[in-house]
């Protein structure tokens, strides 16, 4: 049975960093350190061999099973007569055999007993089940925290990163990252510490699968009572449902309880219910009491531009009915509660234009040039540059506008339109600094053949009014060349 959340698409403009980040940190672990433990059983068993420890404890593991386990004199039997490399093992791993070794009296009054048993688990103790998993029998916070990031095999780990993906990038954006990591790792440990209290057992365990049913917990006590949608995978049943969310909790509490008490697998029960269950509570009883902030708007899907969406049909609804004057007033105010928005910037450029508005018109063209390239943001450029050209533009043609248009008119390659933009600027009387090196920019960007008329007028004005300036220097070489090369 599998019931997943599927309210929220993935929304890529808020990216689930720390998901993706326990997503890698998981694998990096799996991959890069979890490899080796084959190298490591290998060593462990060559040890215990080396050592002649099979030949000591193989009768008393048989009795121990006989006796723990309830197997038959042919289950005992089948037991002994096992390859040697994999009996070594499966003495070796037994934890709790292990364990109640100690309290024999030959194994305690034999000291080269010991030392070698010693030397063979402190070499399997190296595998990273055991290294860092969580073994309730012998309570350590290393593995309570270690375990969260360690995977009995690929499918595990790809199971629990699927699972991980799917309830966790919901709840990082609703919950805020910290909070949402706070809570993930809570959960795991309250998993464990739920199989520590219930079933003190001599047996490892790993996986994030405690933290990751925290997060399914969580994501309950986040919706309440608010009807989500839901994936369903039931057998040769295959859909969506619409439900409270509350709802879903007994079903999957069921769901391990009923897997509890069947104990047909190798899952960790325990551990998903104490997740499950700690989640739950950790997001829930907060909510209740307050203490706990949501982003509402993402839950509640809310549009995130609807402000601005809102602000621009508003303004569009005056500029509609020529109310220019309210437009124009609360431009400034809206170009600043929004900067850099393009259909903003193209409406009240029009207001601005219109009423000859000096400063609405540099608040609009500021946000313009600052814009980076893109196909609507130079396509205003140019318009920009097109209606310059035009009579009766006197707002438009400022030195300082011009100035500002025959950059970004070089940086789009414009050189027609740079050229009219130039020849505008160099009308108006004004000579700023950045002129010299703009116009080498443009004598160069031009086509020697058809502008060559424009090329003698560009270095005729720089000798005229910049005589000294490196950039007249090179225009003048420049000119040079192409005479050389002319027919």
């Amino acid at each position: 049975m599998v019931i997943v959340p599927a309210e929220h698409p993935l929304d890529w403009k808020k990216p689930p960093v720390v998901t993706l980040l326990l997503i890698l940190l998981n694998v990096l672990i799996y991959f890069g350190y979890q490899s080796g433990d084959g190298e490591r059983r290998e060593q462990a068993v060559r040890v215990y061999l080396q050592e002649d420890l099979l030949s000591r404890e193989r009768p008393l593991f048989s009795a121990t099973l006989e006796r723990r386990e309830k197997i038959t004199a042919d289950q005992r039997q089948t037991v002994e007569t096992l390859p040697r490399q994999q009996l070594a093992w499966l003495i070796l791993s037994d934890l709790e055999f292990g364990h109640d070794l100690r309290s024999l009296p030959a194994y305690s009054q034999d000291a080269a007993w010991q030392a070698a048993r010693t030397k063979a688990e402190g070499a399997r103790d190296r595998l990273s089940s055991l290294r860092f998993g969580f073994v309730p029998a012998r309570f350590t916070v290393e593995g309570l925290i270690g375990s969260m990031f360690l995977h009995g095999d690929f499918w595990h780990l790809t199971g629990n990163m699927v699972f991980l993906f799917i309830f966790g990038f919901a709840l990082e954006i609703a919950l805020g990252r910290w909070m949402y990591l706070g809570l993930y790792l809570f959960s795991g440990l309250c998993s464990g510490l739920l199989w520590w209290a219930l079933d003190p057992a001599w047996v490892s365990g790993v996986g994030a699968s405690g933290a990751i049913s925290g997060l399914m917990g969580m994501y309950i006590g986040v919706y309440g009572l608010r009807r989500i949608r839901f994936f369903y995978w039931l057998g040769p049943l295959i859909g969506y449902f619409s439900a409270p969310a509350l709802w879903i909790l007994p079903l999957w509490l069921g769901k391990e309880l009923f897997g509890l008490l069947r104990a047909a697998d190798h899952v960790n029960y325990y551990a998903h219910i104490g997740g499950l269950v700690s989640g739950f509570i950790a997001v829930w009883l907060p909510r209740r009491l307050g203490g706990l902030k949501l982003d509402q708007a993402y839950l509640d899907k809310e549009d995130p531009d609807a402000p601005f969406k809102r602000a621009l049909n508003n303004l569009d609804k005056e500029i509609g009915r020529f109310a220019l004057d309210q437009a124009a007033a609360r431009g400034g105010e809206l170009l600043a509660l929004y900067p850099g928005r393009l259909a903003l910037i193209e409406r009240l450029y029009g207001v601005a234009k219109a009423r000859q508005d000096r400063a609405l018109m540099g608040a609009v063209l500021k946000q313009l040039f600052a814009l980076p390239p893109g196909q609507e943001a130079d396509g205003l450029v140019r318009r920009l540059a097109d209606e310059s050209a035009a009579s009766g533009q006197q707002l438009l043609i400022h030195p300082a506008i011009q100035l500002h248009l025959l950059r970004k008119l070089l940086a789009l390659d414009e050189s027609a339109r740079a050229l009219g933009c130039w020849r505008r600027l160099v009308a108006s009387g004004q000579r700023p600094e950045h002129l010299p090196p703009l116009t080498l920019q443009l004598a160069k960007r031009l086509n020697p053949r058809q502008d060559a008329r424009a090329i003698a007028e560009m270095t005729h004005f720089l000798r005229q009014h910049f005589p000294d300036a490196d950039p007249t220097r090179q225009i003048l070489i420049y000119q040079q060349h192409l005479a050389s090369r002319a027919p």
